[in-house]
């Protein structure tokens, strides 16, 4: 149920419970809700806790714990995530039930805003755990207990995905490198096939560095450990949901570790590798099972291969100033797309088609090109892209030339085109050359570029009759 206001009237007051009597865990009862799908609620001492899941892929994202006041006798809560700060009410029901609405602040720099949502959560079912199930649980209190109070460190770790489908294998890696100073400063440097990235965490402000474009883009620093890392999950390995088990005994590393197994969601599966010695993860695997849009089973493997505890570091690596490079906004950029680039010279690029063939946009000059940024991915981008086939088909003899641009992995693309008969060009922009040149920051984006090579038309989001109406302008149609 969507709504206007996130407040309630100061009436709902003579309506709200005691806090004891909203302590248990929630679930949502939209389970295609695409906001908050769990809440728990605790009563310690004086305190209400309020623990929080959001719908995210593959599994829900954990939001962590967060004290709830009394606002006009109901709780309220006030999440602050860096990007977002979302505030939220738990309202008891007459029919036992538990009304959450809630609504966003995004602080991204996209210019985005939440109406903001109400959504009614039924009381879960407890359940007892087994002696497996306790003893599981003990070792991740332990470890989440180490990472919250992980000292001044660095850590190394390799990334490697693989993803199957009928047909084909795709593997993908990347290397990180991190530097933790506590309480909450990081600074960490991805390199990959795309370009190499550098997050730093500077205790108030995240930012995410591109030293090859000389870009960045910035967002409040969020509460808690580890910001801004997939580390920061181990922090919150003992507020998981599901029932953990030990399964067995391993060395990584040469070291010796103890494998707990976590089943999660949607048939995904976790396995961690816990260093007997210090109770820090060396190893951590995600199982996905095959998607209903593409097909594809992934697995994620993370190996940790160093991590070093009570190092020191200059204060210095843990700054940026991007007026020091002359860097700029890489969102506001995207934001300005439109406007920046409408009746500008389409910037050029060379690509392959997933045939292989060379495509240079320069060489299209004197035709009409639609470029459709899409993923597999994306769900916007599948249910656009019938329509942007169909483009293909009623203009392909009218000298318009139609392109989606991907940055996956070609076979995924190839498989996905081929399973639902599109006849339409697809380009492999696997390091993100074109999306970057055009300030792509939201699938699907769509340019469309006139005979001179300049930019008509430019849309982030899927707007067909305003793309329909941009044709008819160029007289194509």
């Amino acid at each position: 149920m969507r709504i206007l206001l996130l407040l309630f009237p100061a009436c709902l007051a003579a309506q709200s419970a005691v806090p004891d009597l909203l302590t248990g865990s929630w679930i949502n009862e939209n389970r295609q809700s695409g906001g908050v799908t769990q809440v728990e609620v605790r009563r310690v001492q004086n305190r209400t806790i309020v623990h929080v899941w959001g719908s995210c892929q593959p599994t829900d994202c954990d939001w962590g714990e967060a004290d709830a006041e009394l606002w006009n006798g109901i709780p309220m809560v006030i999440w602050k995530h860096g990007f977002s700060t979302v505030r939220m009410q738990l309202v008891a029901q007459p029919d036992g039930r538990l009304l959450v609405p809630y609504r966003s602040e995004y602080h991204d720099d996209s210019g985005r805003t939440d109406p903001g949502h109400a959504e009614f959560f039924a009381r879960e079912k407890t359940q007892t755990d087994t002696p497996e199930t306790l003893a599981a649980k003990a070792l991740l209190y332990q470890v989440a207990e180490t990472y919250r109070n992980l000292p001044s460190a660095r850590f190394e770790w390799s990334l490697t995905t693989n993803r199957t489908t009928g047909k084909s294998e795709i593997r993908g890696s990347s290397q990180a490198s991190m530097l933790w100073q506590p309480p909450n400063k990081a600074r960490i440097e991805t390199t990959s096939n795309r370009e190499l990235q550098v997050t730093i965490a500077d205790g108030e402000t995240n930012w995410t560095v591109f030293p090859e474009s000389g870009e960045y883009r910035r967002m409040p620093q969020g509460k808690g450990a580890l910001p801004g890392v997939g580390m920061a999950a181990y922090a919150l390995l003992d507020k998981g949901r599901g029932a953990p088990r030990i399964t067995g005994h391993e060395q990584v590393q040469g070291t010796d570790c103890t494998v707990v197994q976590i089943d999660l969601e949607r048939g995904v599966t976790q396995r961690l590798w816990i260093e007997t010695a210090t109770h820090l993860v060396r190893r951590d695997t995600y199982d996905e099972p095959p998607l209903p849009s593409s097909g594809a089973a992934t697995r994620r493997q993370t190996d940790y291969t160093l991590a070093r505890l009570g190092e020191r570091f200059a204060p210095s690596v843990f700054e940026y100033d991007p007026a020091a490079t002359h860097a700029k906004n890489r969102t506001q950029l995207a934001r300005e797309a439109n406007a920046s680039l409408q009746g500008q010279p389409a910037p050029d690029f060379t690509l392959h088609d997933l045939a292989g063939r060379e495509v240079r946009l320069r060489d299209l000059r004197g035709k009409t090109v639609l470029l459709d940024f899409w993923g597999t991915w994306c769900g916007y981008c599948r249910e656009a892209l019938p329509m942007i086939e169909l483009l293909h088909r009623s203009l392909k003899d009218k000298n318009v030339v139609v392109l989606g641009v991907d940055s996956e992995a070609p076979e995924l693309a190839r498989e996905y085109f081929q399973k639902m008969g599109y006849t339409m060009s697809s380009l492999v922009d696997t390091k993100e050359e074109a999306v970057n040149q055009y300030h792509v920051q939201a699938w699907p984006t769509t340019v469309l570029i006139d005979r001179e090579g300049k930019v008509a038309y430019y849309e982030a989001g899927h707007e067909p009759e305003k793309l329909r109406d941009a044709i008819r302008a160029l007289g194509v149609w």
